[in-house]
């Protein structure tokens, strides 16, 4: 409480003298900034005032001499406690070290002290007379020194400011261990939220990894499925087309072989005749073949011997040769087959003169010359003799652009681009109405599994027609 009470004292103080010098002061500086004398009168009183400070504080520490004999040990014992009680005593210093031992000393001979005046009334004087005082003297003091005192004086006893501030102390240093014990378990407490939010992470990171590597396995099991799926379903359609090929040869065949055997003949019972006489000079004709001679001539044999030369050719009879084809120009309506006029092979070596080419109707080539765009890629077929142009497949993870276009001539130009050395580029001319059945199979080309990177464009008709216009259409 007491040093509360002198804080607000000082702090009322300083406000005073703040107030009160602060006019001064200014005035001081203003001076100072318009004269140069000024600045040398401010330096001095400065210096001056410093020194007066100085030397107030060097004799305040000092304090006044202690007094002679015993009582320099309880002066300086007595102001060590002020100093501990003092302003500054709330301050957390070492607690105030005890009096220095002195050694027994023989008490003086003193006049007997007065007694001690009590606080309390005295009490009060009665009527009665005080009693007779005995006429005998009093006894003689003995000659002998009073016992000496012990050496050891007894401990003093702390002060309640003292005893106040080791309680202070103590309450202090407790609550320093338990905010040191505090900040420790939250510290504690935040390396382990740290290690617990990392184990989270790594457990999430660690999550997504093994559903991206299960989401992908199933993709390549889902790809691997349908590739497996589709060399199946294309193993059956070709099984089945197969067969169906060798039914309709084997139906044709049977078909010619009974046109074969109800065709009329002129052939006789004795068809081996050979119409020699047996003379010793004739000779033997030679044998003609049997097919000539069951077909063109009538082979009749007499008993007289005659030679077949007497008779002339039967004429009852025509040549049993099958009967001219009278089919059609090849047409399909299949989407999957996209009839085609011809197809030429380019390259960068070769740009201007084609490769190889296969046209419609010329060669070995007939007029069902037919283009297939399938998941796989580009096949080229010949319809009407069932025969695959197998050199001329292009792979689909070989493809790299495939562009269309279209010419007023009613022609319709399909060309695709590979991405190996030589940059082959195939050229195909159809018919503009078959041009829908290339717009599906391009469709049905990039949405399959093995195109890579695939790109579509349109060609220009100006382009188309000098296109055509190499190629001779």
């Amino acid at each position: 409480m007491n040093s509360f009470i002198a804080g607000c004292c000082c702090t009322f103080i300083v406000v005073y003298l703040y107030n009160t010098f602060s006019p001064l002061v200014k005035y001081c500086a203003a001076l100072a900034l318009a004269n140069g004398f000024g600045t040398v009168g401010l330096l001095v009183a400065v210096g001056i005032g410093a020194w007066a400070v100085g030397r107030m504080q060097a004799e305040w520490k000092a304090g006044p001499p202690p007094p002679s004999g015993g009582g320099s040990a309880g002066a300086s014992y007595s102001q060590q406690n002020r100093h501990s009680t003092g302003p500054h005593g709330n301050t957390y210093s070492s607690p105030p070290r005890p009096p220095p031992q002195t050694p027994p000393q023989p008490p003086p001979q003193s006049p007997p002290r007065p007694p001690p005046q009590s606080s309390q009334p005295p009490p009060p004087q009665s009527s009665q007379p005080p009693p007779p005082q005995s006429s005998q003297p009093p006894p003689p003091q003995s000659s002998q020194p009073p016992p000496p005192q012990s050496s050891q004086p007894p401990p003093p006893r702390p002060s309640p400011a003292a005893s106040g501030w080791e309680k202070a102390r103590e309450e202090t240093k407790k609550r320093e261990e338990e905010r040191k014990r505090a900040e420790e378990l939250k510290k504690k407490r935040e390396e382990a939220q740290k290690v617990r939010e990392e184990a989270e992470r790594a457990a999430k990171a660690k999550a997504e990894i093994e559903k991206w590597e299960q989401a992908r396995a199933r993709e390549k099991e889902t790809r691997e499925r349908e590739a497996r799926e589709r060399i199946k379903r294309e193993r059956e359609e070709k099984a089945k087309a197969q067969a169906q090929a060798q039914a309709q040869a084997q139906a044709q065949a049977q078909a010619q072989a009974q046109a074969q055997a109800q065709q009329p003949t002129a052939r006789s019972q004795t068809g081996t005749e050979d119409a020699y006489s047996y003379r010793p000079y004739d000779t033997p004709k030679k044998a003609s073949s049997p097919s000539k001679t069951s077909t063109y001539k009538s082979c009749a044999s007499s008993v007289s011997g005659v030679s077949e030369s007497s008779y002339a050719p039967s004429q009852s009879t025509a040549r049993t040769t099958p009967p001219p084809s009278h089919r059609g120009p090849y047409s399909t309506t299949n989407p999957n087959k996209i009839q085609i006029k011809a197809v030429y092979l380019f390259s960068d070596k070769s740009p201007l003169r084609p490769l190889s080419q296969l046209v419609s109707g010329q060669g070995p080539v007939t007029d069902g010359l037919i283009l297939r765009i399938e998941t796989g890629g580009l096949f080229i077929d010949d319809d009407v003799r069932e025969v695959g142009q197998r050199e001329w497949d292009v792979k689909a993870w070989a493809l790299n652009l495939v562009e269309d276009g279209s010419a007023k001539n009613g022609l319709h130009l399909f060309r695709a681009c590979t991405r190996d050395v030589d940059k082959k580029k195939y050229f195909f001319v159809l018919a503009e109405s078959e041009s829908w059945k290339v717009t599906a199979g391009i469709a049905r080309l990039r949405k399959g599994s093995q195109v890579r990177s695939l790109n579509f464009s349109t060609v220009k008709e100006t382009e188309v027609k000098a296109v055509l216009g190499t190629l001779g259409w």
